[in-house]
Order: structure tokens, then sequence, then C-alpha cells
């Protein structure tokens, strides 16, 4: 009688064969990991900017040199804007190991993450991934769900008329977003030149996302801050936590900052920057 073992190989080999083929074709999923343009100035603890989809890096530039004297800055530039590729395939949460690979970079014991827009959802799930690499976040007029389920048809039909009408598209979503009608036109310059493609890839990914999850079990402190553009006078804050998707209206104390839009970091500088020290400064004094 012939010995089993050969025929025991043989099974052990094709397992070994079928596992690594299922291994390459994760492999070939993930997203290619991308390095993210930064610009960093000063010295002393780290605060990283993160603007939101349209912003460029720079456009903290009158926040932060108010921070200068005593900190360390960086501004960095969202996956697929300014100089920064975008994760292929793209994903929130490549775009979040993105920015990660640069507050990893830093300083953990003196790191704090200011995010706007969609770079502070980008910025959440980020720091919520990797809580070692800060000690705290800040986050402005950030949504973290669609207050409205949207079914799957109509994804689909909303991403076909991305498709189809683009330019009316971004005109609908960017257009009113500034303090004023003057902002509103710089809004949409900036708008006009981030490629097509990674606007709608990030809306893709926003119609269908909810951090909410995240946001519960982060395991550092955050600051939620919102602009009058979108907290507007009479309004609750539960109105607002609502309106930009936040199940938990408890989960921090909110701050309003008033005449300010789209480009806070430009409309009331130094509110943001005392705000934003004041915050780093009480986080670095945690043990």
């Amino acid at each position: 009688m012939k010995s089993p073992r050969p025929l025991a190989a043989l099974i052990l080999l094709a397992l070994v064969a079928a596992l690594m083929t299922v291994a390459l074709a994760h492999a070939a999923d993930a997203p290619t990991p991308v390095a993210l343009k930064i610009t960093e100035l000063g010295h002393g603890p780290t605060i990283v900017f993160v603007p939101g989809l349209g912003g460029a890096r720079l456009d903290w530039m009158p926040t932060t040199k108010r921070l200068l004297a005593t900190h360390h800055v960086v501004m960095v530039d969202l996956p697929g804007q300014g100089d920064s590729p975008l994760p292929e395939p793209f994903s929130l949460q490549a775009a979040a190991e993105a920015l990660d690979g640069v507050l990893a970079k830093q300083n953990p014991d003196s790191t704090v993450v200011v995010g706007a827009g969609v770079g502070g959802l980008v910025s959440l799930l980020a720091v919520s991934a990797h809580p070692q690499h800060a000690r705290g976040i800040v986050l402005i007029d950030a949504q973290v769900k669609s207050p409205i389920p949207v079914p799957d048809q109509q994804r689909e039909q909303l991403f076909r008329y991305m498709d189809d009408n683009y330019q009316a598209f971004s005109q609908m979503a960017f257009s009113r977003m500034g303090r004023d009608s003057t902002e509103n036109v710089r809004i949409m310059a900036q708008m006009a030149a981030v490629p097509a493609a990674t606007v709608k890839a990030y809306f893709h990914q926003l119609i269908g996302i909810d951090a909410n999850k995240e946001a519960k079990a982060l395991k550092r402190p955050m600051a939620l801050l919102f602009t009058d553009r979108i907290w507007k006078s009479g309004m609750s804050w539960g109105a607002v936590a609502k309106g930009f998707g936040w199940d938990d209206s408890t989960i921090a104390v909110p701050r309003r900052i008033t005449n300010a839009g789209y480009f806070v970091m430009k409309d009331q500088p130094d509110t943001l920057a005392d705000i934003v020290r004041g915050f780093a400064a009480a986080q670095w004094a945690r043990k």
C-alpha cells in the first residue's frame, strides 16, 4: 500500500498556492502609498494644518504666521490637490493613511492636527486609526456623514449627473461656501484648479461615509469649530450637529466663529490662531 504522504503534500501545496493567489489579489487592490506635499515652518510643538476639498496648504498662512514664533507648523495638501498625488484606488481611508504618513514623522508628544471641511474628516480618520501620532484634533466645519440616507439607485443617478454635468454640479456644490460673494468667486477659482476626477473621487466616498464610530471611539481630545456660514445666528447646536451628520451632539463642546466662511483661516486668523493655540497648550499640559 502506498504512503498517503505524497497526496497530503500535494494538497498542502495546492492550499498554499491558493492562499498566495488570494494574497496577491488583495495586494493588487491595496492603494498605492502616496507622499503628501507639505510646507513646514517654525520651531517648537507641532501643529499640522489640513485644508478642505479645493483648498491649498498655503491657505493657512494668515493663521499659521501668528503661531510661528512659538510653534512648528506643518501645512499639508489633501491627496489629489496641489502637488499631492491621489491614492489608487482612492478611498477616504487611503487619504487618511497618506496624512498619517506626515503625522508619523512628527513628535507624537506635541502634535495637534487641525483639519477643515473634508480635511477635517480625513484628519479624524487618520487620528482615530493612529492615535499614537497626535495629542489632539481640531475639526472646522467637518461633516461626518450625509444627514440624509441616499439609496444606491439614487447614488448612481447622482454620479451620472456629476459625470455629465460636472460644471453645473461644481457650481451648486461650491458656489456659496464663502462668507460673501467675493469669497465665493475665489473658492470657485480654486476649485477649477482641482482635477474633476479628484473631486468626483471624493464625492463618491463622501456620499456613503459615516465616521461617527471613529469619532465616538477617538482616544484623543477633540475640539469642534463651526463658522457662521454653517452655524447661523439663531440655530441650535443640536440642529447644526444633525445637519452635519453628528449622531452624538455631546461628543465635544462646539464653538462658533462669526464672520467667517470656507476660508476661516483667512477670514478670522487671529481668532482661529488663539483657539488652536489654547487647545494645543491644554493637550501638551496633559501627562
